[in-house]
């Protein structure tokens, strides 16, 4: 059987790897490289969270990743048009199956509203992203933030 890996245009990429942030994690994988999320995290650089991860559905993910992208985790201000910001997540988890894949985050709560609590994976101060698995490939979008 074939391996097929995700895809995402330059220009989505450009503009979520622009994301104003202190560092910006980028990855996709394709399908079988990843098995599990912990495994994602660390083909990306970032810690595993083993049973932090938290699973969400397609549209919870759609809303976290949106938010990750349109405000600043530390002071939640404005740092991408919330337009562009539904247009890049929908362009990211549409590259993945969305309907088929399974979503997780570091975080019960939503990154733009208070309070947010969450699980790090990085040495910064703040740090939030969506993982996915899908049948297409893996991928991971990941942010920190330091105050």
């Amino acid at each position: 059987m074939e391996r097929s890996e995700p895809h995402l245009n330059h220009e989505v990429m450009r503009m979520m790897w622009d994301r104003p942030a202190s560092k910006v994690w980028l990855s996709l994988v394709e399908a079988g490289t990843a098995a599990d999320f912990d495994g994602l995290a660390r083909e990306a650089g970032l810690d595993p969270l083993g049973r932090s991860w938290i699973e969400v559905d397609a549209a919870r993910a759609r809303r976290f990743l949106v938010a990750i992208l349109h405000k600043d985790l530390a002071y939640k201000s404005v740092v991408m048009p919330e337009r562009r910001a539904e247009w890049l997540a929908d362009q990211f988890l549409s590259a993945f199956e969305r309907f088929n894949g399974r979503f997780a985050t570091n975080s019960p709560d939503s990154p733009d509203g208070f309070p947010f609590s969450w699980t790090p994976a990085t040495t910064y101060t703040f740090d939030a992203g969506i993982a996915v698995l899908g049948e297409s490939g893996a991928g991971i979008y990941w942010v920190a933030d330091e105050d």
